[in-house]
């Protein structure tokens, strides 16, 4: 995995992003880096598993946990919803607002951590109110106009403030999501996310009647180039690819990283033909155009299986002949394009696991 792949999901405040034991592995601040989630796989790794995977043999816990309860004890005023939103970290004064996202890729999961900076205010001006509200009460009916103008002035205050906690978090949500849509490596679509356009594009194209073609990509060799060259210069090469996608394919086109050096590619309204004829463009681009961050002496090819939609044809069995006809590119001597087209009668499908197992 590159690392600086990750720097983007640590560009705000109170974000970090753990792996898969639960170990904080890069941070926006660099304090988090090797501490452990609470209860965390790690802690239950041997000390020899943790120096060989780590280099290290203690990780300090990052105290992440839920405190609505207790800040409801001492303020009254607070409603249970939104007090089962807030959060203590490391021990800090100061609630936050926190929000986990996992399976994104390889195992990592991001975290964000909102510390509400306007909290003691907003506290403040509550305990203020009710004090203020009881004084007034007992001075009578003549100053019951400033309670009412006092507590309809604070009140729009306190709405402000909620207001703008439910942005924040709304924010939150919508970076964690779109981080989830998307392969952190290649920035290609996630594999669930591409499955889902998949299941998109099938039904749009037999709602209209226009064709759709599908191709799984699998780069020739790739365990050599890591072996030979480095996991870093694996990863560059799984960048390239996508960005020879990008520069060959249409803006309609989609290409998801499925996992590994595997790759699905959708084309929207393309019959089977013309895009063997495209992906044939691409495969020969790909081979001849070196990239830049490899050395001389790499060379790069892809194999590529393809497929077209018929008129019965569930998303799972599309991915089904396009991985047969994958394997039959890379039986007959790699780098090179070959179609599947549906079968006139197809025998007993299972589409169930098709897609479960990929």
């Amino acid at each position: 995995m590159s690392i600086d792949r990750l720097r983007h999901w640590v560009s705000r405040a109170g974000t970090f992003v753990t792996d898969e034991n639960g170990v904080v592995v890069m941070a926006h601040d660099g304090r988090l880096e090797y501490q452990a989630m609470p209860d965390a796989p790690v802690a239950r790794m041997t000390e020899r598993e943790r120096v060989e995977h780590y280099r290290r043999e203690s990780f300090p816990e990052l105290r992440i946990s839920h405190i609505g309860e207790q800040m409801r004890a001492s303020e009254h005023w607070l409603a249970p919803a939104l007090a089962q939103t807030f959060y203590a970290a490391n021990g800090s004064g100061v609630p936050s607002l926190y929000d986990e996202r996992t399976g994104l890729n390889s195992g990592l999961s991001a975290h964000i951590v909102h510390p509400l900076t306007s909290w003691p205010e907003i506290s403040r001006n509550h305990s203020r109110r009710d004090r203020f509200l009881v004084f007034l009460t007992m001075l009578g009916v003549v100053t019951l106009a400033i309670v009412i103008a006092t507590s309809y002035s604070r009140e729009r205050r306190l709405h402000r403030a909620t207001r703008d906690l439910a942005e924040q978090l709304q924010s939150a949500n919508t970076l964690l999501s779109a981080e989830a849509r998307h392969d952190a490596l290649t920035g290609a679509l996630s594999r669930r996310y591409f499955l889902d356009t998949l299941r998109h594009e099938v039904e749009l194209a037999r709602s209209v009647g226009m064709p759709l073609s599908v191709a799984i990509a699998d780069l020739d060799h790739f365990k050599q180039i890591n072996d030979r060259f480095g996991h870093a210069s694996g990863d560059r090469a799984l960048e390239h690819f996508v960005e020879v996608c990008r520069a060959q394919l249409r803006p309609s086109d989609a290409i998801g990283r499925l996992g590994g050096e595997e790759f699905g590619i959708l084309l929207p309204q393309t019959a089977l033909a013309d895009a063997q004829a495209m992906l044939e463009r691409l495969r020969k681009r790909f081979h001849h155009e070196h990239c830049a961050h490899l050395p001389e002496d790499a060379a790069l090819s892809v194999s590529i299986g393809i497929t077209e939609l018929a008129s019965d044809d569930a998303p799972e069995w599309i991915l089904s002949r396009a991985d047969l006809a994958l394997y039959e590119a890379k039986s007959r001597g790699r780098d090179r394009s070959e179609v599947r087209p549906a079968d006139p009668a197809s025998p007993a499908r299972h589409p169930e696991n098709s897609l479960a197992g990929r």
